[in-house]
């Protein structure tokens, strides 16, 4: 038995898991003593979280065809799931007479959430951080931006704490909820900055106008997560509304040559979060020193997480001189922040 794929399930099956998702976490203690199942998840590509992976791969052939008895535990095929504890044997023998096609997701697809949600970290923290500036046009440079939903947070409208306050783009049909941990960032109520270049770069950039790259993003949603998903939807509609510039590439590599075609007189915002952590350190330390050199000749701001740790993490070069900060204790699906600045 592959003993560090089984350690994999079982630490995905932690106490957020238990909370969001009965189903994957009860699934997910069966998998990780299962060796023919650890066999067919050893499969997928190098480098990807596999418990995620594999769960995608089942619910994207799932939702496709829900005949088979392993739809009666999914919330996504029924209105009253069956116990979840119930539903290994079913699984089970969903992914072996489903084997070809699992492994195929398993080795050409990945895990590429684009969560939505964590636009409620992203809009108080820009909106503080162009306080540095005086007003000016924005490029945004978003690294691993997925299908590039998260290029538009400046256009979605946000409400914190249930309080009835709404901030960000009032015309917006896209609602994103959150709460603060504590005190509140500065600049929630400021005006909207005027964002003229929207570029995003990814490995494997997602393409929101076919219907089979939809359904992988919802697919990588967990069952019980009707709030996730519809969501999505939302910032699906509004992004075939805007123009993005998406990119295949490395954008922790390319950053230079990006940063070339944006005017001097407008302000380039790089930010990436929950991407750094899938590359090397050294290869994250050579990024930050491009970084700075490019801060050395014009104005930007880099926000990011995971290069050191988890925390919402701010680089403002202006004038030349660098500023640091750390903004920001976050949730991974943006539920909560506590602002830190």
């Amino acid at each position: 038995m592959n003993s560090r794929l089984s350690e994999a399930f079982l630490s995905f099956a932690g106490p957020k898991c238990q909370e969001t998702s009965p189903l994957y976490c009860s699934l997910t203690e069966a998998i990780a003593a299962d060796e023919e199942l650890l066999l067919i998840a050893g499969q997928a590509s190098a480098g990807q979280p596999v418990p995620n992976l594999l769960f995608a791969a089942v619910h994207y052939l799932l939702v496709a065809d829900p005949n088979h008895p392993l739809a009666e535990y999914y919330a996504t095929c029924t209105p009253k799931p069956k116990d979840p504890t119930q539903a290994f044997p079913a699984f089970k023998d969903f992914v072996l007479s489903h084997q070809r096609e699992i492994i195929e997701l398993l080795q050409t697809r990945l895990v590429q959430t684009n969560e939505v949600r964590r636009c409620a970290c992203l809009f108080p923290a820009f909106m503080y951080a162009l306080r540095h500036f005086d007003p000016q046009p924005l490029a945004l440079l978003e690294i691993g931006c997925s299908a590039g939903l998260n290029l538009l947070w400046d256009r979605y409208r946000y409400e914190y704490d249930e309080n009835e306050e709404i901030y960000g783009n009032l015309d917006s049909p896209t609602l994103i909820t959150s709460e603060f941990l504590g005190k509140r960032s500065p600049g929630l109520q400021d005006s909207l900055p005027l964002v003229t270049q929207r570029i995003g770069v990814d490995l494997h950039p997602i393409d929101v106008s076919a219907p089979a790259e939809v359904d992988w993003l919802r697919a990588l949603i967990w069952p019980e997560q009707f709030w996730r998903r519809n969501l999505l939807e939302a910032a699906i509609k509004q992004q075939q509304e805007v123009e993005l510039d998406l990119r295949t590439g490395d954008g922790f590599a390319e950053v230079s040559s990006i940063a070339a075609e944006i005017p001097k007189d407008t302000l380039l915002c790089i930010y990436h979060t929950h991407v750094a952590n899938q590359i090397s350190r050294e290869k994250g330390e050579a990024f930050l020193e491009t970084v700075r050199e490019l801060g050395r000749h014009r104005d930007l701001l880099h926000l990011f997480n995971n290069l050191h740790d988890a925390h919402l993490r701010l680089q403002v070069f202006r004038g030349g001189l660098l500023t640091r900060e750390t903004l920001a204790n976050t949730d991974g699906h943006g539920r909560w922040l506590e602002w830190l600045a």
